[in-house]
């Protein structure tokens, strides 16, 4: 699944505290919004917190809400790993936040910042269903980091796979985009893009797919307690009837 997007910088020798975007308004159930990063940092501790919530003038596609709590840690310079416990409303009335589903993730990176033309990495993470009838899954894909003309490009290009009994059986095309201005400031700006195609070679009618892009804030505070404070959010407009108009990230 899919949830926010958080920038993580490493802090040698001391915990990193990051509180990712956290909506306090409409936003994205199924969706983790969230841009993975090809970094890893030898000892680095995160406390990281994610949430969406999705508001949509259509009923069927209105408040949509997911939230993330993780926690990782740098075991070396190419290895950062994590455990997640999701929380997510399904668009739609009658439905309820649940937590369903305990999730590992892991992102290996193949070179060091700066170190060839593009900074890249690979991520993969497995997602254990706890609701009955919820299938797991897991996600795999390449992180890929260009900065050119004071701007830092990140992309995630993911394939996801589901199993169990209520499987799709598919494997699914989902991509996430970030450029954020590089200005060496305590804020920056930028923005996001995520999408989900749908099943790969075999995409779903343009109207059905979720697509969607808005501008965002990222905050470096600094030393804050045993680490460091960063965030960033935003909003997010939805280009599709399939996903709801705003998503506050």
């Amino acid at each position: 699944m899919r949830r926010i997007c958080n920038r993580i910088l490493p802090m040698p020798g001391r915990a990193a505290l990051l509180l990712g975007a956290i909506a306090a308004m409409p936003a994205a159930a199924l969706a983790d919004f969230k841009v993975h990063l090809p970094d890893a940092e030898t000892g680095e501790f995160e406390l990281e917190e994610i949430g969406s919530y999705g508001n949509s003038g259509n009923a069927g596609t209105n408040n949509e809400q997911s939230f993330v709590h993780e926690l990782g840690y740098g075991v070396n310079n190419w290895w950062h790993t994590e455990v997640e416990f999701e929380t997510e409303r399904f668009p739609g009335p009658g439905n309820h936040l649940k937590f369903d589903q305990i999730t590992s993730e892991n992102q290996f990176v193949f070179t060091e910042p700066g170190e060839y033309w593009i900074d890249s990495g690979w991520f993969w993470e497995y997602g254990q269903g706890l609701i009955k009838g919820n299938p797991s899954e897991t996600t795999f894909g390449p992180t890929l980091r260009k900065e050119m003309f004071h701007t830092i490009n990140t992309a995630n290009l993911f394939l996801e796979k589901e199993f169990g009994a209520t499987a799709n059986g598919h494997m699914i095309f989902s991509y996430a985009w970030e450029t954020r201005l590089d200005l060496g400031t305590m804020v920056e700006p930028g923005f996001q893009a995520y999408g989900t195609p749908g099943p790969l070679g075999k995409f779903s009618p343009i109207s059905q797919q979720d697509h969607r892009i808005g501008p965002q804030l990222f905050a470096n505070l600094g030393p804050m307690g045993p680490g460091s404070l960063k965030m960033n959010g935003g909003i997010l407009f939805g280009l599709t009837p399939a996903e709801p108009r705003r998503t506050l990230r």
